[in-house]
């Protein structure tokens, strides 16, 4: 066996020590990875920032969907309900883990746009509340429009057997096409407060604000280190490796003369045949000096 040797009690004792510095570089380059990446809260200005509601119009620009900025951004827009076009979206998770229902309805504004407003959430299946009457001032945070395609699948079943009633999702694309509004906000409001507040918005659960993002930021000496750790670790292994099939599988140093050998014979049987060939040529060329004609001598002039 070729490797038996490495069952001996000093390269026991190497392996063990390759396997600790292996997983000691491994750690500081995971230690330094997780410095690489850092996360900041708000300052305290940028907080009270955050949760101060902004008009709508400041967080929303040309329809064009909520960035990520804007995203649970404390936000007030003024309209009238249309409560006629209530829906409830089924499969929805309060905080403390209940599932249960959210109403949504239609907030029109002054400009003739439309925002859904999701005006709160319920555990039971209800019939939607009434909504205030005339025009009120809803104060909330704001949520990207949802895609259809990534609603629950116990919600996309409940929506498809009572469509008149029920979406799977606060999809804009799809509400555009239920209800009779075709220009709609890419976002819609969790209800905070609605002023003047209707006789049915007490049956409903309000939805708690997110709390502010952090930001974050990569420091690139650190990922260096990251790598350098990292590579510390490839390098011993492939060194030991590379070791160990060395000592495991020597050179033989009488196959090396044989070879010398052989690349000498043949060496010489080229050149052999290299002097056997100028050889013929310089035969050749003597023959055809002698089998060529002489010129006949010419007479001399009288």
């Amino acid at each position: 066996m070729k490797y038996r040797f490495l069952f001996r009690p000093a390269w026991l004792a190497a392996i063990t020590a390759l396997a600790v510095l292996t997983v000691a570089f491994v750690g500081l380059g995971m230690w330094q990875w997780s410095r690489a990446h850092r996360t900041h809260k708000l300052s305290p200005k940028a907080a009270a920032a955050y949760v101060t509601p902004a008009p709508l119009a400041t967080l929303l620009s040309d329809g064009a969907p909520a960035t990520d900025d804007a995203l649970g951004h404390a936000v007030s827009v003024s309209g009238v309900f249309d409560g006629g076009h209530q829906l409830l979206v089924p499969d929805r998770r309060f905080p403390d883990g209940r599932i249960g229902y959210l109403v949504i309805a239609p907030l029109k504004l002054s400009d003739g746009s439309v925002v859904v407003i999701s005006r709160g959430w319920s555990a039971q299946r209800v019939t939607p509340p009434a909504v205030p009457s005339g025009q009120v001032t809803v104060t909330g945070w704001l949520s990207a429009a949802e895609p259809a395609d990534g609603a629950p699948a116990d919600a996309v079943d409940a929506a498809a057997k009572d469509p008149a009633h029920l979406i799977a999702s606060v999809d804009v694309a799809s509400l555009v096409n239920i209800w009779p509004y075709s220009d709609m906000d890419q976002a819609y409001i969790n209800a905070l407060t609605v002023a003047p507040a209707g006789p049915g918005g007490a049956e409903l659960t309000v939805l708690p604000a997110p709390a502010p993002p952090h930001t974050s930021s990569w420091y690139i000496l650190n990922v260096g280190y990251t790598l350098q750790w990292w590579l510390f670790g490839v390098v011993g292994l492939w060194w030991f490796v590379t070791y160990v099939r060395r000592l495991a599988n020597p050179t033989d140093p009488e196959e090396d003369d044989e070879d010398e050998d052989v690349e000498a014979d043949e060496d010489e049987a080229d050149e052999d045949e290299a002097g056997r060939d100028e050889a013929d040529e310089d035969d050749g060329e003597e023959a055809e000096d002698l089998t060529r004609p002489q010129p006949a001598p010419t007479a001399p002039a009288p």
